[in-house]
């Protein structure tokens, strides 16, 4: 009977053999136990593909919780490239896709901001949130990831979904020299301005020396890849525009809603954008063991992506109400079919460049202090940046017809443009011109706006961890102690600046500042051919391009003002280095969280009725202090313009804004497993696990929205003081190892979740700012216009009380010390809602004997009591990223021939919901890709691999199918390569 093992040094030998991981055993370890332990223990001879399925099915046959794991098929060949693409294969587990790669993860329905991930049990750095970007990171140094379901006291805290573990190789663990070597020609098949084939190179050596007491591993890679993405989209969904004053209307209302609600389309454009990416990641790892009872290890690693764009998009502007000439309204509400009179068509030039860099150096003591006491010491200083390049890193020019009666050639006008959302997958746009001109013309194309952004999001990250266990080799069912303690200091900082929209002709622009060459027509019938209603289908399928550097140096010295032209009228920013600047910095958020913890943990080894029986118990606690500073300019009094007209008055100075905030949470867990007969075995897990709130949220800031109107003053508040999210999780399974790398299971988990955020608006007063509207003045000229027999309308009591205080009639009134301090409407988001989930879980993989051949397939079912209403009307609660999902693998793995072809489904999911909380979706998704091996010899393999065979494209949609919010293309990808291991 193969009996599930806890024993320290028992549990250490099966899984180093299975992953060959040195952070998971002592370098003694497997020096110190007895041979006839030892042979207890079934080597795993199998590598490859197969070798991989089979060491990670043995990761979650051992595992105290549920567990699921990928591990690497050899030395530097992990079985994907992209993380994020391995994890999608992992029961429970979906992936978002950034430019149509892997990027984040949700596990068990919870998005990315609730998984937690950690390097060599490490907590990393992310930018921007806490939500970890798989993309940044290479696989070539990566021996294995697991994927912890259920939390135990001593993991890291920070995933109710999952605690995701990235391992990577350390030289004492797989003692000798141990190298590889690889290179990749990479072709993207919507690649159109780039390099067709790109490369990827790779390496890794690992050795050991002085009787293996000293180690060092390198590992490097760098990739590159230029492609194109494609995309349709329509910018908003406006809610109950009023189209009523539209002369000659003709509308078709089939509108079925009781409460009438309606959804205009706010402007429609095609775009793409060709990117260039490059991905340089490198580790460096020192391990020494003078002795067989301490083992250091130093590492640093480092990753580097850089990310540039070039794209073009062009389309028509709706002005959402009073020129409609046509519209047809849908069952749902929604505008299928719009049509207005006149308006704007642009062309949308941007770029923009962006890097996201990462490193860690990392320290870990490792002490058998005794043959019952080991000391473990980790300690690391890690940093995550995303920034933009150069003083102004993602820029935009607006260019289009733009009429001009005292031009010298005016320009042709737009008569009517239309969208159809009736027909296609993305709608249907046209136009038609005045004077009947069939097409826009370059002399008919000036410049209108521009405007430059940047960005930089850092997260800097130091850790201390200090972790025992003790080992009882008496009798008894208690087999050992685990216990620690642990200090994270996270610093997150956020900085954006925007230039404004630069002036550059507006709409008194002609198009006689531009020469026509400078316009090139392209057509543009082969965009979004993966969608019904693109390609041929489109009805506008031209559109004109232009240099970007050319179109800005001409409109930097355009005269908005004045028709005979000028020099730097419009006033933009100098150039540095040649680029605008974006200005300086607008907003400045900064939120540092201090946590310690500590935690027991005891694991236990017994039988009930022949039984073998584990069970891991433990408690962990935490304290966390938060500071927040944001930089404000704060608003100090309010102005009553005219009528009503307001306006804030806002300090001289910017300052930074103070805010604090605390929690402890004490999380308790249990683990239990028996095998209830041979190679049948049962789980039962409950935990507490936590995850932190938003660092938007715990931003210390208060934000003046809008023009303070009577009845309209807005207040948004960040909160410091957010709880974090906790989770009470039971999980049941019930699996099946019925032979080598075979085993079906079923598990099924409950969530039940409290502290999700609400945002809350309360009546508030602000010290300092009074209202005049409800002051003393205000009141006597009311008195004052009613003893006049006048009526007291807002214009009225403003003119009176200028004129009881001798002041100008239009002199805006400022609020003093005698009028009452005046109320807000302040909105702050606040721990409230309490959610339910709960799901199954199915896996199966079989091997077929010594066929060669086998099978992985898995499905998980989510529910809960978290879905959006897509009918419903204001805020709602629901949790984005709640989706079945299935994933299936077929391989054949024999005589050096290793082949694997998947497909891995995610059902639509909710992704967000808009400015006007009305609910965003993403549609279904399936992928096909296929990996094939073959080794020539020992030591050099040459493989193939493709992925999204069929070019699946992808689709997001407000409310319903119909509301395109943006719809994506990309294209299949194949590698080949080879690699030499020695």
């Amino acid at each position: 009977m193969n009996h599930t093992l806890f024993k320290k040094k028992q549990l250490a030998i099966s899984l180093s053999m299975a992953m060959g991981l040195s952070a998971l055993v002592p370098h003694s370890a497997v020096a110190e136990e007895q041979p006839d332990k030892a042979s207890d223990i079934e080597v795993i001879q199998v590598s490859g593909i197969r070798g991989s399925l089979v060491k990670s099915m043995d990761i979650k046959r051992q595992s105290a919780g549920v567990v699921d794991a990928i591990t690497s098929e050899d030395i530097g060949k992990f079985p994907d490239t992209n993380l994020a693409e391995s994890l999608q294969r992992i029961t429970g587990v979906s992936i978002d896709r950034s430019n149509g790669e892997g990027s984040k993860i949700t596990v068990r329905g919870f998005g990315p901001e609730f998984n937690l991930v950690t390097l060599n049990n490490r907590q990393m750095p992310t930018t921007g949130g806490r939500s970890f970007d798989f993309g940044d990171i290479a696989t070539e140094s990566v021996s294995g990831v697991e994927v912890y379901k259920t939390a135990r006291s001593d993991i890291p805290s920070g995933g109710i979904g999952a605690t995701v573990n990235i391992t990577t190789a350390k030289p004492l663990s797989n003692p000798g020299l141990h190298a590889s070597i690889g290179a990749k020609a990479v072709h993207d098949t919507s690649n159109e301005t780039g390099d067709d084939v790109t490369p990827e190179l790779s390496g890794i050596y690992s050795n050991t020396f002085n009787d293996d007491k000293f180690g060092i591993l390198i590992s490097g890679s760098v990739q590159e890849r230029d492609n194109r993405e494609q995309s349709m989209a329509v910018d908003n969904w406006i809610p109950n525009v009023d189209i009523s004053s539209s002369p000659d209307l003709a509308l078709t209302d089939n509108n079925q809603r009781a409460d009438g609600a309606t959804w205009y389309p706010q402007n429609a454009g095609y775009a793409f954008s060709d990117n260039s990416r490059k991905r340089t990641n490198g580790q460096l790892v020192l391990q020494y063991a003078p002795n067989d009872r301490i083992t250091a290890t130093v590492d640093y690693t480092y990753s580097k992506l850089e990310f540039e764009k070039d794209g073009r998009s062009f389309g028509v502007w709706f002005n959402n109400g009073g020129n409609v000439s046509a519209a047809t309204i849908n069952e749902n509400g929604t505008y299928t079919q719009v049509t207005e009179i006149g308006g704007d068509y642009s062309t949308n030039l941007n770029r923009g460049a962006t890097t996201n860099e990462n490193k860690s150096l990392g320290l870990n003591i490792d002490w058998q202090v005794t043959d019952n006491l080991n000391i473990e010491f980790d300690a690391h200083n890690s940093s995550a940046e995303s920034a933009g390049v150069g003083i102004g890193h993602d820029a935009f020019m607006i260019i289009g017809n733009t009429s001009c009666s005292w031009c010298e050639n005016p320009t042709v006008n737009i008569d009517e443009k239309m969208a159809d959302f009736s027909k296609g997958e993305i709608p249907l746009i046209d136009m038609t011109l005045t004077n009947g001109q069939a097409e826009i013309l370059p002399s008919d194309i000036g410049t209108l706006f521009a405007g430059v952004n940047k960005d930089t999001n850092t997260n800097d990250l130091d850790q201390y961890q200090l972790k025992g266990t003790w080992y009882n080799e008496n009798s008894g069912a208690l087999s050992s102690i685990n216990f620690g303690v642990s200090h994270t200091k996270i610093d997150f900082r956020t900085t954006t600046a925007y230039s404004g929209q630069l002036a550059a002709g507006w709409w008194l622009m002609s198009a006689d500042w531009y020469d026509d060459s400078m316009f090139t027509r392209v057509d543009s019938s082969g965009l979004l051919d993966g969608f019904s209603g693109g390609g041929s289908d489109k009805l506008l399928n031209y559109y004109y391009d232009a240099d970007f550097d050319d179109i800005v140096a001409i409109a930097e010295s355009i005269d908005c003002d004045h028709p005979d032209g000028g020099v730097g009228a419009c006033s933009w920013p100098a150039d540095v280095n040649g680029m605008v600047q974006a200005g300086p910095i607008d907003d400045d958020h900064r939120v540092s969280e201090e946590t310690t913890a500590v935690y027991a943990q005891a694991n236990f080894e017994t039988e009930f009725n022949g039984m073998p029986v584990n069970i891991t118990a433990g408690l962990r606690y935490e304290s966390t202090d938060v500071t927040a500073n944001s930089l404000e300019r704060p608003a100090v009094a309010m102005e009553w313009v005219n009528g009503n007209e307001w306006s804030y008055i806002y300090a001289d100075e910017r300052s930074f804004s103070n805010g604090e905030g605390s929690s402890k949470e004490f999380l308790p867990s249990i683990d239990m497993n028996i095998e209830v007969v041979e190679d049948v075995i049962a789980r039962f897990s409950y935990s507490r696990s936590l995850a932190r709130p938003p660092v938007g949220a715990l931003r210390s800031t208060t934000s003046f929205l809008g023009n303070p109107k009577v009845g309209q003053r807005k207040v948004a508040v960040g909160n410091p003081n957010l709880k974090p999210y906790t989770s009470d999780n039971i999980d049941l399974s019930l699996e099946y190892y019925y032979g080598e790398g075979s085993y079906v299971s079923a598990g099924y988990y409950r969530k039940q979740v409290d502290n999700f955020l609400v945002n809350i608006t309360t009546e508030e007063t602000i010290d300092g700012i009074t209202d005049p509207f409800i002051g003393d003045r205000a009141e006597q000229a009311r008195e004052d216009l009613a003893a006049a027999g006048e009526q007291p309308s807002d214009q009225a009591i403003h003119d009176k009380i200028n004129e009881n205080q001798g002041t100008e009639e239009g002199t805006p009134i400022v609020g003093n010390d005698t009028d009452p301090l005046a109320s807000f409407f302040v909105s702050r988001d606040n721990n409230v809602e309490t959610a339910n989930l709960w799901g199954w879980e199915l896996a199966a993989q079989h091997m077929f004997g010594d066929s060669g051949f086998g099978i992985a397939a898995n499905a998980t079912f989510v529910f809960g009591d978290v879905e959006a209403d897509r009918d419903a009307i204001g805020y709602q609660f629901a949790l984005p990223g709640l989706s079945d999902s299935a994933n299936f693998s077929a391989i054949y793995d024999l005589n050096g021939l290793s082949a694997r072809i998947s497909y891995n489904w995610r059902d639509e999911f909710l992704t967000g919901f808009d400015q006007h909380a009305s609910p965003i979706f993403t549609e279904s998704y399936g992928q096909w890709d296929i990996n094939v091996n073959y080794s020539v010899n020992e030591n050099l393999t040459v493989f193939v691999e493709g992925l999204n065979l069929t070019d699946e494209t992808q689709r997001t949609y407000v409310r319903y199918s119909e509301q395109l919010l943006r719809a994506n293309q990309y294209g299949a990808r194949y590698n080949i390569g080879f690699r030499y291991s020695f």
